[in-house]
């Protein structure tokens, strides 16, 4: 499947596809009962939109039938074939779905039903002479059958300018909030019959292979609606071949220049490469004829979609992507999947942390096959897919080929396994307002995108959007569990003892595939804003948001008493313990508040800044002796060292730079006076020195009240010993825009090892993940991670 240029000659005659196209597709695999009631199928529909006309020209029939042989070619089953050519009639056509029902019965009229547009969003109410006549014209445009005769005799050349410029703003409201129905309605119908998606899936395809005879208008809506919604519900649903196809025609007509110019750098890359392609596949032929094993070996390029989305997330140059071309190995058994993986590796070495195993585990939409990334030919990477044939269409067709197999006994493919995910739209449908609009963007921005499947120490699998968070997990698993998340166990290899290890995580720490995930809880905790900024899933930030609207006055009033008891303690005070209810009188009589629970709750909000409530009492403390008077002092709300230097009483919590912690991570002040309070990590070694006989000074912090700030980041980097490598190293961190407070190299000749330490100075947490990306990706790199047992240099 390829995708169409939209610059391409419109005028070329493309030969119509004939109802003996599609039957002899079918006889290759449905029974003679089953093509003849699809051959009345075709005679129905034909007779039905006799005389009506796509915008293109051609007879509408031709469309129903290019979807009909889209499935076909699927080896979908003989009702979807049938609902496939009847899925226009009942929203074009006086057919109705009772007489579906009579004909052809249940299955195909559910499935048909299943795609159907929607004209209103509930019910349908009554409609002026002007909207029946624009209601008749969408039809007929739709349909392609639209004359100039059939203008509305109320026609909006009669309106005024605001007038016209109202219908026309209300004509788009509406049409938005139908396509946002239709989608919600589609995605619904799923849950009781998933060949709905299919067929309409298929549907959208053909449209868009056709686009090419809309309006630009028209053309950039159907393009942007199918990147947003279809294209990624066809790669949810493993579809790989139609998703390709779908992300490839919008991509060319959302942006033509840049598809026309990346197809042609392309094709001029695979061409330098032909030469190391052949090689390679040449090699991995004779590889697995050695061992004797029956395969068929083949390069495969990304579609340009693809290569688009990774030049831009990488930033890097078309020939430094070395998955450009993949590999792939369809041999006959799924013994022979493991024997050639063992064959490939002797052959070549294979790049650590890339071996991948979708047989053991497939992904939810039945996905399987062995994946690895290896050295060959000089060190060039090359990705390798180890598969059988079954597996094959099951990757190219996804939950299409569920019905194909299942009439051969064997389907990999259990009905659980093909709609556990559509189930989660039911929930959402309980939780989420009913609101269509919300209801799509809800899926487009959980379901659709690509997913990380991760475990519970049970062995239960959770499937999370890719970037999902221990918090993210937790709501999935259960409301309560959320609200009191803390973070979470990651269960880790057995060490030397046997024993498994874990390391401990922060709620807003990335979830990889195939983790062991044990979210820790604690009754302290409940969700607060901050918590916005990391949950990923639509569930997550629903429920979150629903816990604030309800509590978020106490939230607010807890953390204000803690931001103004971090205060105090900065400046000597014992917290605010020391602070008397008539200290605070006088102060909220000149603000307004009425209690000093107000003031708290204002605090929290932060729409009252601490250091005016700090220079308010310091005095009143001082005079009490409850704060010493030491050569520090607090005016206007700022804290005044010795040397004259400025600093607000939150910039006096500094972060300590023998653990350099970051935020998400589990932390603990320690009070000095002198110095003010230092933020050190929990697990701190060098805070483990007082715990016993200065523990008094320890107080409690978090996040929120210490102030965004540079972090240091120290980090470790192992890798293969080799020319250039720091160099390498450097340029990575400094394409990034990162700066390198220290760094230092240290090499192990006979084991040809070295490691790398350096400190990165960062803005924000989010630059941790995607650096350690980009450095894994350096020639000889084997791992990257925080050094959490050094100082930051």
């Amino acid at each position: 499947m390829m995708a169409i240029n939209p610059g391409e000659d419109e005028s070329v005659v493309l030969s119509y596809v004939t109802l003996d196209d599609l039957l002899a597709e079918v006889s290759q695999y449905l029974s003679p009962d089953e093509i003849e009631t699809i051959r009345r199928a075709y005679h129905v529909a034909n007779q039905a939109h006799m005389g009506t006309l796509r915008r293109s020209g051609d007879p509408y029939i031709q469309h129903p039938l290019e979807v009909a042989l889209l499935l076909a070619d699927m080896r979908i089953d003989a009702d979807s074939i049938v609902a496939a050519l009847l899925h226009d009639v009942v929203e074009d056509t006086d057919f109705t779905l009772a007489d579906l029902h009579q004909q052809f019965g249940d299955a195909v009229a559910n499935i048909v039903d299943g795609v159907t547009k929607f004209d209103t969003l509930a019910g349908k109410p009554l409609l002026s002479n002007n909207d029946v006549g624009a209601k008749e014209l969408g039809r007929a445009q739709a349909s392609g059958s639209y004359t100039a005769s059939q203008a509305p005799l109320n026609s909006p050349a009669l309106d005024t300018p605001e007038q016209l410029e109202q219908k026309q703003r209300l004509a788009r409201d509406m049409k938005r909030r139908q396509r946002s129905e239709t989608v919600r309605k589609m995605l619904l119908a799923m849950a009781e019959d998933p060949r709905v998606v299919v067929l309409k899936l298929a549907d959208r395809l053909h449209n868009m292979r056709t686009l090419s005879v809309m309006n630009e208008a028209q053309q950039q809506n159907k393009a942007r609606e199918t990147r947003e919604i279809y294209a990624p519900l066809a790669r949810r649903l493993g579809m790989e071949l139609v998703q390709a196809e779908l992300e490839d025609l919008a991509f060319s007509y959302l942006e033509p220049e840049k598809y026309i110019s990346l197809a042609r750098e392309v094709e001029e890359e695979i061409r330098k490469r032909q030469p190391t392609i052949d090689q390679i596949c040449q090699a991995l032929r004779e590889e697995m004829s050695k061992a004797d094993i029956h395969a068929e070996v083949h390069f495969w390029q990304k579609h340009l979609a693809s290569i688009n989305r990774k030049l831009e997330q990488s930033g890097d140059e078309l020939s430094q992507i070395h998955d450009l071309v993949s590999y792939r190995i369809l041999v006959d058994s799924v013994q022979d999947c493991y024997l050639a993986l063992g064959h490939i590796h002797a052959l070549w070495r294979p790049k650590d942390g890339r071996i991948k195993d979708f047989i053991a585990t497939p992904k939810l939409n039945g996905y399987q096959s062995l994946h690895t990334t290896v050295f060959c030919l000089d060190n060039q990477l090359a990705e390798i897919q180890i598969r059988t044939h079954e597996m094959q269409r099951i990757a190219d067709y996804g939950i299409a080929s569920y019905w194909y197999l299942k009439e051969r006994g064997t389907a990999r493919l259990s009905s659980h396994e093909m709609i556990a995910w559509i189930e989660q739209l039911r929930e959402w449908q309980r939780e989420l307002p009913q609101n269509a609009d919300e209801f799509v963007e809800a899926v487009k921005g959980d379901i659709f995108q690509e997913q990380i499947f991760v475990f519970t120490p049970k062995g239960e699998v959770k499937d999370l959007p890719r970037g999902s968070t221990p918090l993210d997990m937790a709501y999935r698993i259960h409301t309560d569990l959320g609200d009191h998340c803390v973070g979470a166990r990651i269960i880790t290899s057995m060490d030397d003892s046997g024993r498994l290890g874990t390391r401990i995580v922060p709620v807003d720490y990335e979830l990889k595939g195939g983790e062991i995930v044990d979210i820790m809880v604690s009754a302290e905790a409940h969700p607060t804003r901050d918590w916005l900024l990391f949950a990923r899933t639509t569930t997550a930030r629903t429920k979150i948001r629903r816990y604030l609207k309800t509590y978020e006055r106490e939230v607010n009033l807890q953390l204000g008493r803690e931001r103004l008891d971090l205060a105090l303690k900065a400046v000597g005070a014992s917290g605010l313990r020391a602070v008397r209810n008539e200290d605070l009188v006088l102060f909220n009589t000149t603000k307004k508040y009425t209690s000093p629970d107000d003031l708290y709750v204002a605090l929290g909000r932060e729409d009252m800044p601490v250091g005016a409530v700090l220079e308010y009492l310091t005095p009143l403390m001082q005079m009490r002796g409850e704060i010493k008077p030491e050569a520090e002092t607090v005016k206007n709300g700022h804290h005044h060292s010795s040397n004259g230097e400025l600093e607000t009483a939150q910039s006096f919590v500094k972060l300590a730079n023998c653990c350099c912690p970051l935020p998400g991570d589990a932390i603990v002040g320690f009070l000095n006076p002198n110095k003010g309070i230092m933020v050190h990590r929990s697990d701190c070694r060098t805070l483990r020195r007082h715990r016993g006989n200065e523990a008094g000074r320890l107080v409690e912090i978090n996040w929120l009240q210490v102030e965004p700030q540079h972090y240091l980041a120290p980090i470790i980097i192992i890798a293969h010993d080799r020319a250039g490598l720091l160099r390498d190293v450097a340029g990575v961190v400094a394409g990034a825009g990162i700066n390198i407070t220290a760094v230092a190299s240290t090499t192990n000749a006979s084991l040809q090892k070295a490691v790398i330490t350096a400190t990165l100075e960062i803005a924000a947490i989010d630059q941790i993940e995607p650096i350690f990306e980009r450095l894994k990706q350096i020639k000889n790199v084997v791992s990257v991670s925080r050094d959490l047992g050094r100082r930051a240099g």
